[in-house]
């Protein structure tokens, strides 16, 4: 799954995002409130500096940047608690019509002692087109070494499948049957699982939320949607956006979208205003810098380049996108913090070289 350009690739880009360390992800302020940044100010400035320094159009072996001391508290660091993984691939059939079609899951085990009550699950849903492990193997990678059963559901069954309320039913029965026909012992029991999503990928998760009232089902912790795509219209008729006050209160919802996404449009902020049963929710815009070339657009979320859509692995995804992700999940089944995911505790991301606080939007 893993190429070994990609991986070359993406230890050039994590010598990248070490420079950054907490400037790219940082909060913007909702509230007044005492907390102190972990690391200083001046060494924020420090580390953002370091990449601004590079030219834009810089080789990348040439953007190294400091390297990062260990600290528990930055769970977007590349610090792991785990060096290995095993993956592993096979198929749910489904019945669709007479023909029987596969549902394809590829899971990821960290190597290694399970922690007492085993590992956590994440969950992930892909968009469209973009339904190959290859497209987010670095996501699932960084998951997994971070110490979670990492699953890749895919429901999509061609070009012309977007019955996307079918796909999130089978969502839902790929992960209780992989927890628990392929991971016991190694799962933690009771099941501890999140979600992330992508494009149509969060669209099948916010459908699948619904149904999760069902006790046949393993209702998630936490959602984190990025660049969340309705996209009705034609025979995409599904509309996960009506109804959305039917997903249970208690899971903890965070739809995140780029100033640049193009595609989803106002998506995100209309299921943001459709959930408001949902007692944690929050809408995260995050903030393009054209200067240094971190573009949030639609694909931003993925660590790999597809041919058709784009998409490449840089700073934003090891210090926005992965760093509320694991900060999330951390909270809720590690014992992290809240500071790098949840509630009013913001912090900013330091000042760049020009005096401009890096910052991204949370309503």
């Amino acid at each position: 799954m893993m190429k070994k350009q990609v991986i070359r690739r993406a230890a050039l880009f994590g010598l990248m995002s070490l420079a950054m360390m907490l400037g790219l992800c940082a909060f913007a302020p909702t509230t007044t409130q005492a907390y102190s940044p972990v690391a200083a100010l001046d060494r924020q400035q420090f580390l953002v500096k370091s990449l601004l320094a590079a030219p834009a159009n810089a080789p990348l072996a040439a953007v190294t940047g400091p390297t990062q001391s260990h600290d528990p508290a930055n769970p977007g660091s590349d610090v792991y608690a785990y060096s290995s993984y095993s993956v592993n691939t096979y198929n749910i059939w489904h019945m669709q019509g007479l023909a029987l079609y596969p549902t394809a899951v590829t899971y990821l085990v960290p190597t290694g002692t399970v922690p007492t009550g085993g590992f956590p699950v994440i969950a992930v849903s892909p968009g469209k087109f973009l339904d190959s492990t290859s497209n987010y193997d670095q996501l699932l990678r960084h998951f997994t070494l971070k110490g979670y059963i990492t699953l890749f559901i895919d429901t999509d069954t061609g070009i012309v499948d977007c019955q996307h309320s079918r796909m999130a039913g089978e969502f839902l029965d790929g992960i209780k049957k992989t927890i628990n026909n392929k991971l016991s012992g190694k799962a933690s029991n009771p099941p501890k699982v999140a979600w992330w999503g992508h494009s149509m990928g969060a669209k099948v998760e916010a459908l699948a939320a619904r149904m999760t009232t069902n006790s046949a089902y393993i209702a998630p912790t936490a959602i984190i949607a990025n660049n969340f795509s309705n996209n009705n219209g034609g025979v995409c008729s599904d509309d996960a956006i009506a109804g959305a006050n039917t997903i249970p209160a208690s899971i903890w919802y965070t739809l995140i979208k780029g100033d640049n996404d193009t595609v989803a449009g106002s998506d995100p902020q209309n299921l943001y205003n459709a959930i408001p049963q949902v007692t944690h929710r929050q809408l995260i815009t995050v903030v393009s810098y054209t200067d240094i070339n971190l573009n949030a657009d639609h694909y931003a979320p993925m660590t790999n380049y597809n041919i058709l859509v784009g998409g490449t692995l840089d700073a934003l995804d090891w210090w926005l996108y992965w760093k509320v992700a694991v900060g999330a999940f951390n909270y809720h089944f590690k014992g992290g913090s809240d500071i790098w995911a949840y509630g009013s505790q913001r912090t900013n991301g330091g000042i760049d070289s020009s005096g401009r606080q890096i910052l991204h939007q949370v309503s």
